[in-house]
């Protein structure tokens, strides 16, 4: 067997692996002799099938065995023997060409292989057990404290059913009925039951919300878009479309106290063990 290291720059490592055909035979009849040990064959006793004949029927996937298992070694010893520690597993180039393929299955080539890898640079640590080092701290400040909280509650918000009558405001969340038109034809994706739609979020088309504004429930209203040209759907951008809306429910956000409460639904014990993790993430 020749190791011959074809690239050193920098951390990047190169190694031509060359076995040749003798020693690939050599380790191809040691595992056919295994394998005539327990070998059940029809015509023959069993353990005592001739290994020439076993080369016969198993020669090409036992040596494709004997090929693999020698790549592995020395895909390990190679850089073990070189005191390298490659830094992820080396990237293997085997023959690409069918016909050295195959004359190395049959016994009749060497075996020629390239492992190419990066090696695990060697720091020189300096003695640092004399220096010392200044700690700072950040001091967070009460207000962005409660900025944080007052996110977390709109994140977290809920909602409850406006007194009958009122009309929606931004903010509120409406529940609605919806089917779009085009030219007067219905499009994929514009007909929909049960929305969502919280006024004022820019979930739906530029102008879409706005519209709503002052609905109330069980209210029926035409909300006429025009689809942005950098609207995600090709045939839709650019377009005008007319929807007829029906409002099913007009709800208003209810106000989150910022308590225990509140700190164990976000999975905390407690309203302080909250605040320490706002201090913890901003310092």
């Amino acid at each position: 067997m020749q190791v011959t290291e074809t690239l050193s720059s920098g951390l990047k490592r190169e190694f031509k692996v060359v076995v040749n055909a003798a020693e690939l035979d050599k380790q191809l009849n040691a595992k056919l002799l295994e394998l005539s040990a327990r070998a059940n064959i029809k015509g023959f006793r069993p353990g005592k099938v001739p290994v020439p004949h076993l080369r016969r029927v198993y020669g090409k996937s036992a040596m494709a065995e004997v090929v693999q298992k020698t790549i592995d070694e020395q895909t390990k010893q190679v850089p073990t023997e070189r005191n390298l520690k490659p830094a992820y597993q080396p990237e293997v180039k085997l023959p690409e060409d069918e016909a050295e393929v195959s004359a190395i299955m049959d016994g009749k080539s060497d075996l020629s292989f390239s492992l190419a890898f990066e090696v695990i640079p060697v720091f020189d640590l300096q003695d640092h057990s004399g220096l010392e080092l200044t700690r700072h701290t950040v001091e967070v400040m009460e207000d962005h404290i409660g900025e944080t909280l007052k996110r977390l509650t709109a994140q977290a918000k809920t909602f409850e059913p406006r007194a009958e009558g009122k009309a929606a405001k931004k903010g509120d969340r409406l529940t609605i009925n919806f089917v779009g038109k085009i030219d007067g034809a219905a499009f994929e994706g514009g007909t929909a039951e049960g929305v969502p739609l919280e006024i004022g979020s820019g979930q739906f088309i530029p102008g879409f919300e706005d519209q709503l504004t002052g609905a109330k429930t069980g209210e029926d209203r035409t909300v006429k878009v025009t689809f942005p040209e950098s609207y995600g759907v090709k045939n839709l951008a650019g377009k005008a479309a007319e929807f007829a809306v029906k409002v099913t429910a007009v709800e208003e956000p209810k106000e989150t106290p910022i308590d225990d409460e509140f700190a164990k639904k976000m999975g905390f014990e407690n309203l302080a063990k909250l605040k320490d993790m706002i201090k913890s993430r901003a310092g």
